[in-house]
């Protein structure tokens, strides 16, 4: 039975608080035999002028090491190289000197903020070929317009 000393409804709009803060990859907790990571999911979606980087999906996968010495994970059937933390932290930085967007499980750092922490993890990279191609003549064509050097 309902407490008839609290209203249903309050009349006024819902008030839901946005926070920015960065979510650490999260394991599925399944055993695994063998070594494994949690790590980051990265993509690049680009719009009409310009592109967002995006780390999400934290996922955890046994970590497979290639002939040629590479680490590998599966996701999605496919193996992608495991990137270390360090390359997280060069990308974001490159990304947002280009004056560019870059969110990172549940934290947006823009290039125009001063102070601008974030924990760099372990990722893989599953940006299609064709957005790839798609970042490097938009980008060319970011770096040389006006509004780029007016930023």
């Amino acid at each position: 039975m309902r407490d008839k000393q609290k209203p249903l409804h309050t009349g006024g709009p819902y008030k839901v608080k946005i926070r920015n803060e960065q979510e650490p990859p999260k394991g599925d907790a399944r055993y695994r035999v063998h070594r494994s990571v949690k790590c980051y999911v990265a993509e690049i979606q680009c719009g009409a002028k310009w592109c967002t980087l995006y780390f999400s999906n934290s996922i955890e996968r046994v970590v497979y090491l290639s002939a040629a010495g590479v680490e590998k994970v599966i996701y999605n059937n496919t193996y992608y190289d495991l990137h270390t933390p360090e390359e997280m932290t060069e990308m974001v930085g490159r990304h947002l000197s280009d004056k560019g967007t870059v969110h990172i499980s549940g934290k947006s750092l823009v290039h125009d903020q001063k102070e601008q922490p974030f924990a760099a993890y372990p990722f893989i990279d599953v940006t299609a070929s064709t957005m790839y191609e798609q970042y490097r003549h938009l980008r060319e064509r970011w770096l040389e317009s006006a509004e780029y050097k007016n930023a």
